[in-house]
């Protein structure tokens, strides 16, 4: 009796917490906010903002004031002329401002337009680490879920052993079996036992392995709908997303983003060629109470406008080392571009395949499900009648908790490779965090 009033509270505990139920959505929007590598990726994008802002200062006007004041000691003797001795101190002081301002420096503008390339490239770094975030949640939360399916399947089989280690004692005790049975049974029951604690750690891991995606322990998950049912891809064409895949997976426009910063870095080198022109202009005042040779304080004004012109000529052969060393860099980024292309293909048809292969893989599943659930209704009725025992109605219903998680099993993976073939191509959103959200109990 305290059993089943046990049972009841557990019952009304989960249904009155199922209300508070953490679901897939807003697990995600909360670890958006506070996940290590989008925050990290914001920053880099901060920083590129502020490069693109110093680069573009670096062509425009520089101006200043410097200042200066000194104490001079000026003494000085002629060998036989005592009159001609010079014993003098005297203050100097000096303030000027100038402003400088690069004419053409094709170095300069390279640089901006470099900066903006790797702005761009932090852009789509953020949203690649916001793509990853939704990723490794979806992986984690159906984890989770997973190994509590598994629990239960190893409660149902305990269940199941324990009955038939309690037969088997009873028939020893009648005389009708064996001390062999017994001993049969109750090794069964141990390795089930086993089977028990690794699942308790297993469903214990996937928490912590969600929690460092959410940054909190969540122990009360939505769950999967029992009549979930999983769409095939669309478009169904593997060509399609792959083609799309080859141009709009993160992965590719990262690579295409860096092949474009290298292209500037060989623009960059060719530059340590090339003539500059810069203006200036400058104005000072100075003072002074005296000098060398005269004790007369004396004052000046001055001021300089102009232009400086620099060629410069790679003698050393520096210049031209740097443009090999770039033009090759830049050898290294298109590989890296077509194998990011060849990987985004893989991981899209993989994906396909997972999705298609999941979608046959539940239909089967449900089949057989309907079937073992006949199967157990069968032999409850065998039951009734007296042809079947309570051992085998066990068996039927442990076979029925294993064909469901079979079936969430299948679920789950077509719905993560559903997710995974979004992100391989690049275009996995809120939106489709949503849409598999929808699938969960509410």
């Amino acid at each position: 009796m305290r059993f089943f009033r046990a049972v009841a509270l557990s019952a009304v505990t989960l249904a009155l917490s199922g209300a508070h139920a953490a679901d897939l959505l807003t697990l995600y929007r909360d670890a958006a906010t506070q996940d290590p590598a989008v925050a990290a990726a914001q920053a880099s994008l901060l920083a590129a903002r502020e490069r693109l802002n110093q680069a573009e200062a670096a062509n425009g006007f520089a101006a200043g004031v410097n200042g200066a004041a000194n104490s001079s000691y000026f003494d000085a003797h002629a060998r036989g002329f005592p009159s001609a001795t010079t014993d003098r101190g005297y203050l100097t002081a000096s303030v000027s401002a100038y402003v400088n301002k690069p004419l053409i420096r094709p170095a300069n503008f390279v640089a901006i337009e470099q900066a903006k390339a790797s702005l761009t490239l932090f852009e789509v770094s953020l949203a690649a680490a916001q793509m990853d975030v939704a990723s490794r949640l979806s992986q984690a939360y159906f984890d989770v879920l997973l190994a509590q399916d598994n629990l239960t399947l190893v409660q149902s089989q305990k269940a199941a052993v324990a009955e038939q280690l309690a037969q088997a004692k009873r028939n020893f005790e009648v005389g009708t079996a064996t001390i062999v049975d017994t001993n049969e049974a109750q090794a069964r029951y141990d390795q089930v036992i086993a089977q028990e604690i690794a699942a308790n750690n297993e469903v214990e891991r996937t928490r912590y392995a969600l929690r460092n995606v959410v940054g909190r322990y969540e122990t009360n998950l939505k769950r999967l709908r029992t009549n979930a049912q999983v769409p095939a891809p669309n478009p169904a064409n593997m060509d399609a997303w792959v083609s799309r895949a080859e141009n709009e997976a993160f992965g590719v426009r990262l690579a295409q983003q860096t092949l474009a910063i290298a292209e500037y870095d060989i623009k960059r080198a060719q530059t340590g060629k090339d003539w500059t022109l810069d203006a200036s202009a400058s104005v000072v005042h100075s003072q002074a109470t005296g000098g060398p040779t005269s004790g007369v304080g004396t004052w000046a004004n001055s001021g300089v406008i102009g232009v400086t012109f620099n060629w410069p000529f790679d003698i050393s052969g520096g210049v031209n080392a740097r443009i090999r060393e770039t033009l090759a860099l830049l050898d290294k980024n298109r590989n890296d571009l077509e194998a990011a292309r060849r990987t985004a293909g893989l991981a899209v048809r993989q994906s396909y395949l997972g999705v298609t292969s999941g979608v046959a893989s539940v239909a089967a599943q449900q089949q057989a499900l309907k079937s073992a659930e006949t199967l157990l209704a069968s032999t409850k009725l065998g039951l009734e009648v007296g042809v079947r025992t309570n051992l085998d109605v066990l068996n039927a219903q442990q076979q029925v908790t294993q064909v469901q998680r079979d079936l969430a099993l299948a679920r789950y993976n077509t719905l993560l490779n559903d997710l995974r073939l979004k992100a391989a191509t690049g275009v996995l959103t809120e939106d489709d965090l949503r849409a598999t959200n929808a699938y969960l109990s509410d």
